[in-house]
């Protein structure tokens, strides 16, 4: 399956235009090739090409660079998540566990921006979870709880504090935590690029269209190439299905956001003038929501299953009438043709919600699946990535590979009739936060 990118992402269109490095057209003999350039698949070129500076590493983009899901997610980097709770000290533990490494996939992001000091709108301002449903209240103060007794800083809040910070009386109650960070997404895929070293080699708008392998080595075509490589690392996220591999294992989604044009200086006055925010929705399938520095606001309450994976341009037409809906629920008073840009993008999940870090064999490695968490785990993941395909071992990939591994899946057609109905149960349920 080969993705075919909307041209409507907001994040990305915000920044002047890139000049995109040319596609593969010549026949390479190299020691290491890294399918995908999104977040993972530059963390891991970048610290590859570190580690060996005299190797030629190639990196390989079926489309643009960084602008596939990297540049297409909403921007948070997550720590705590709310979906896990505990029942027992053994679940405490784990999501103990779980909440270090996303803390520690922030930190590897941090660490990046503070060493190439990287403009991306970089804000610590945390995020919230919150529902404007009386049922899910139980539940916030479950995770609030939680929090607590995992040490991590949060502030249980009601509607009229939630009114005051977010601009909107439509949440009833909503759980603040201090580790998040919110940044322009496309911004910082624009800086992995710019970092990436001199001996990596990066060709673009080159989609693998066939992969085998002779012997210890991998071989693969493009339209108007071929690569020969000793080492091969699969990058590509809700993509690596498509070249067959953990298909049982994990699966992509379509979803889609949408951003609005500036608020004027009154529009922003009558919400109260607050402060940039990013909002989680208790509800599943409820929505995203943010506040951007410059006056912006996005939303994002989509994901589906579909059979193409790809959107088309009436498909995502339909989306946004819903985007519009949310924001005209939550924010009344402002003016219904505010949406100034719509896109869609693919996310990986697997049915236990863990993530994939695997060498499958000495000379093929693969990591993806990030439930929606992606921007800190894919940039921790492709620099541990590296670091496990010359084999050293580190503390980073022991704390990964102590984490759950993804749960079988059954095949298609049965995997995307059980996903489809269960997205259906959620929309249905859903449907007030959306």
């Amino acid at each position: 399956m080969v993705p075919k990118n909307d041209p409507g992402c907001g994040w990305l269109n915000l920044l002047p235009p890139r000049t995109a490095m040319p596609a593969l057209n010549q026949d390479l003999d190299c020691p290491w090739v890294i399918i995908g350039a999104g977040y993972t698949g530059l963390a891991a070129a970048r610290t590859l090409a570190l580690l060996r500076p005299n190797d030629q590493i190639v990196l390989i983009e079926a489309e643009a660079a960084g602008e596939g899901a990297s540049a297409r997610n909403s921007g948070y980097l997550v720590d705590s998540t709310l979906n896990d709770g505990h029942m027992s000290e053994n679940g405490l533990s784990h999501y103990k566990q779980k909440y270090q490494l996303n803390a520690l996939g922030v930190q590897t992001v941090a660490n990046f921006v503070e060493r190439y000091q990287v403009d991306c709108d970089w804000n610590a301002s945390g995020k919230y979870h919150a529902t404007a449903l009386a049922k899910n209240e139980a539940k916030l103060r479950t995770f609030s709880r939680t929090l607590d007794d995992c040490d991590i800083a949060n502030t249980l809040m009601e509607a009229p504090a939630l009114r005051t910070r977010l601009g909107t009386d439509f949440y009833r109650m909503a759980v603040h935590t201090a580790g998040g960070v919110m940044v322009q997404p496309a911004k910082l895929a624009r800086a992995m690029i710019e970092a990436l070293p001199a001996n990596v080699s990066l060709y673009e708008q080159s989609p693998v269209l066939n992969w085998t392998r002779s012997g210890s080595r991998h071989q693969l075509t493009t339209a108007k190439g071929r690569i020969n490589a000793d080492q091969l690392l699969v990058c590509t996220n809700g993509f690596i299905p498509s070249l067959g591999l953990k298909r049982d294992r994990v699966f992509p989604l379509t979803l889609t956001a949408s951003l609005t044009r500036q608020l004027t200086e009154a529009e922003f006055q009558s919400l109260g003038s607050p402060q940039e925010w990013g909002l989680l929705s208790a509800q599943a399938m409820g929505a995203t929501v943010r506040l951007t520095g410059d006056r912006r606001i996005m939303i994002r309450n989509t994901a589906e299953a579909l059979w193409s994976v790809n959107m088309t341009a009436s498909q995502l037409a339909l989306r946004v009438q819903g985007h519009s809906d949310g924001l005209r629920k939550r924010f009344p008073t402002l003016p219904s043709n505010l949406i100034e840009h719509s896109w869609s993008g693919i996310t990986c999940i697997s049915a236990n919600s863990a993530n994939l870090f695997e060498q499958l064999s000495p000379t093929l490695s693969v990591a993806g699946c990030y439930n929606g968490g992606g921007i800190g785990l894919a940039t921790l993941f492709g620099e541990q990535l590296a670091y496990q395909a010359i084999g050293e071992r580190t503390d980073e990939m022991d704390r990964i590979q102590q984490r759950p591994t993804p749960t079988w899946l059954p095949p298609n057609p049965f995997l995307t009739l059980g996903i489809k109905t269960r997205l259906v149960k959620d929309r249905y349920f859903g449907r007030l936060e959306r």
